[in-house]
């Protein structure tokens, strides 16, 4: 956390609507500085550079390939291959979610499953609750 106690947040999403008007809607409040991925590709590179105290990963599930590149991201995170501590508080954003997915997102100890279309308060709601399990994965 920030010395002025402001959560740094990583927010990935490929919507470019729905990125900005939860970046532009946190960041106005003052309770959270979010830094913005479009691409998993862009999260990873932050992630491996910059401190977060915790995430919002959208996640294409059912994989069209085969690879779930958000979920990859989560498993980097929580190997701590990254800056951030591996325990850091995780939210995911999914279209839906099955009783596999809901599994996968167990193990990798995610915070919040948001399941679209959800309230941008939701969201903010979700970063705020984050501030105490932050506090815990910086310890």
């Amino acid at each position: 956390m920030s010395d002025t106690g402001m959560l740094k947040i990583l927010l990935v999403e490929p919507s470019n609507l729905l990125r900005r008007t939860v970046a532009m809607t946190v960041n106005s409040l003052g309770t959270a500085g979010v830094t913005e991925a479009a691409t998993y590709t862009t999260a990873q590179q932050l992630c491996e550079s910059q401190r977060f105290d915790g995430a919002v990963v959208a996640l294409d599930w059912p994989p069209a390939n085969g690879l779930c590149q958000g979920l990859s991201l989560i498993q980097q995170i929580r190997s701590g291959e990254g800056a951030s501590a591996a325990s850091i508080p995780i939210a995911a954003l999914v279209d839906s979610c099955d009783a596999e997915l809901l599994q996968i997102l167990r193990d990798c100890a995610i915070s919040r499953i948001l399941i679209k279309p959800f309230r941008v308060r939701d969201v903010v709601d979700t970063i705020d609750g984050m501030r105490d399990l932050a506090r815990l994965a910086t310890r």
